[in-house]
């Protein structure tokens, strides 16, 4: 399977559990997460060719409820998910870049104008650094307790 801003999201990605959050109107979702003014104009085509019958915001996403029931549209950054075919995608987005989705078998997405999804590997966490081996103590003249040069001759001592 071809690279898609599906794919590119996955990698690395993890499931994690996102409190649901009811949107009341297309323009929060746009304005919550942030959507493009290009994206938000095949956005709202697709809504609009859709019997929408809520808007409900996760995390990283939101998605558009069908009325009638079905797999609901998965709005993401870049790109949206949940068409039930090819056909499907084109009559709620038009003709623009689409491609099979990985969400369920059959299932279709399209891209975004504006697509700023990720294209690299999400990486582990930053560990603190481990400290090195810890610091040998500078040597010390045993007479006049300074720190030896590295000589390891005391110049203090022995003028």
């Amino acid at each position: 399977m071809t690279e898609t801003p599906e794919t590119a999201d996955l990698i690395g990605a993890r499931k994690i559990r996102e409190r649901a959050t009811p949107l009341a109107t297309l323009d929060e979702a746009f304005q919550r997460y942030r959507t493009p003014f290009a994206n938000q104009q095949l956005i709202r085509r697709i809504v609009e060719n859709t019997d929408a019958a809520d808007l409900v915001g996760y995390g990283s996403h939101f998605r558009v409820n069908r009325r009638g029931g079905g797999p609901a549209l998965e709005v993401h950054v870049g790109y949206t998910t949940g068409f039930r075919s090819e056909e499907d995608a084109i009559r709620r987005a038009g003709d623009v870049e689409r491609w099979p989705s990985r969400r369920f078998h059959g299932a279709w997405g399209v891209t975004h104008p504006e697509n700023r999804a990720r294209t690299q590997t999400r990486t582990a966490p930053r560990r603190p650094a481990r400290p090195s081996a810890p610091e040998k103590p500078e040597p010390i003249c045993m007479t006049c307790f300074m720190v030896l040069p590295s000589t390891g001759i005391c110049a203090t001592c022995d003028a």
